[in-house]
């Protein structure tokens, strides 16, 4: 790296320290630790100097993401379940929607105290995690017993008994 495009690069997994009710301070104070630490200003840096604060600063935006990601989905937003019936677009007057969800007091809660509230409706559909790595397979009852041999004793029956073994 050029001495005079020094800046610090974040290592994968050091996101920078952020909360949820300062994140607009975060933010801001993890980019100004990025412009604090050149070493010059961007008019005075060739191109392959400028590239590489490029990358640094994409760096620096992909922890901030991270990190910013984190704490919002860490916090527990009042949410409810509900199922998305009738959209309805009209034109310069917006968009209606309508939702349908259990009958429930955390729901009446929750939908009531936001009537009349700008609030964000996020789409996730939980299908969507429904995926696994592999089927859960049970092991068998009796296991191996019938394909498995003592081998301590190469001579001892494998299998189910022939008539021949009751002589």
């Amino acid at each position: 790296m050029n001495a005079r495009a020094d800046i610090e690069h974040d290592m994968e997994g050091q996101e920078p320290d952020m909360q949820l009710d300062t994140l607009f301070g975060d933010c801001r104070d993890a980019m100004l630790q990025r412009i604090r630490t050149m070493k010059t200003s961007w008019a005075l840096c060739n191109e392959a100097e400028q590239l590489e604060i490029i990358n640094g600063l994409e760096l620096a935006a992909k922890s901030i993401v991270r990190a910013a990601v984190r704490e919002v989905t860490r916090h527990e937003f009042d949410h409810a379940v509900v199922s998305l019936g009738e959209v309805k677009i009209k034109g310069e007057k917006g968009i209606e929607a309508k939702i349908t969800c259990s009958n429930i007091e955390h729901n009446r809660t929750v939908l009531g105290e936001h009537v009349g509230s700008m609030v964000q409706i996020v789409m996730i559909d939980s299908e969507d995690f429904m995926g696994s790595r592999s089927d859960a397979k049970p092991t068998p009852d009796q296991g191996d017993w019938l394909q498995t041999a003592n081998h301590d004793d190469d001579d001892a029956p494998r299998g189910l008994p022939k008539p021949e073994d009751f002589e």
